[in-house]
């Protein structure tokens, strides 16, 4: 799939093996948990999707992270004109910090994660709904530790087409 494959899941505790872990609060659920990434070519937990390693810092500052997650039987495929566009449009949010895609397979969307400071989200509690992909599943809202997110998105375009099942924006 990609040079350099990545996992992200969310979990209930810290994890052994991971390539980074931070802690991750729920602001809509009260949930407190720790959110995971994995370096390896097979998927390390059964609810593990993969990411673009871009989007992976061990030294990145704390989050705000809105993460789109839908249910595995509700997953769209990612040419739905409706994941084609939520694409297109990421660009034109404002302070993002990490931007990924995630996939479960080859063809299916597996979800989204658009990170910025937590300070914007602070001064700017409106930020949360500028994220594109709220229209394709239930979204989450996460304060997440110093030690997981890059502190810039990779190159968003000019293309937002993947390939191989890659995520969304991975280089090649």
């Amino acid at each position: 799939m990609s040079a350099n494959p990545c996992w992200l899941a969310l979990l209930s505790r810290r994890p052994d093996g991971a390539l980074a872990s931070a802690a991750a609060s729920c602001l809509d659920t009260g949930f407190q948990g720790w959110l995971a990434v994995w370096a390896t070519e097979s998927r390390p937990h059964p609810d593990a999707c993969r990411m673009d390693r871009a989007a992976v810092d061990v030294q990145g500052p704390a989050a705000a992270v809105s993460l789109v997650w839908p249910a595995a039987s509700r997953r769209p495929l990612f040419d739905d004109p409706s994941v084609v566009q939520a694409i297109r449009r990421v660009a034109s949010v404002p302070h993002l910090r990490a931007v990924t895609t995630l996939t479960g397979d080859s063809v299916q969307f597996a979800g989204s994660l658009l990170a910025t400071q937590p300070a914007i989200v602070e001064a700017w509690p409106g930020w949360w709904s500028l994220d594109p992909f709220l229209r394709l599943a239930p979204r989450q809202r996460f304060l997440v530790d110093p030690g997981l997110f890059a502190d810039r998105p990779a190159v968003l375009g000019p293309g937002t087409q993947r390939r191989a099942g890659a995520p969304w924006p991975a280089s090649w």
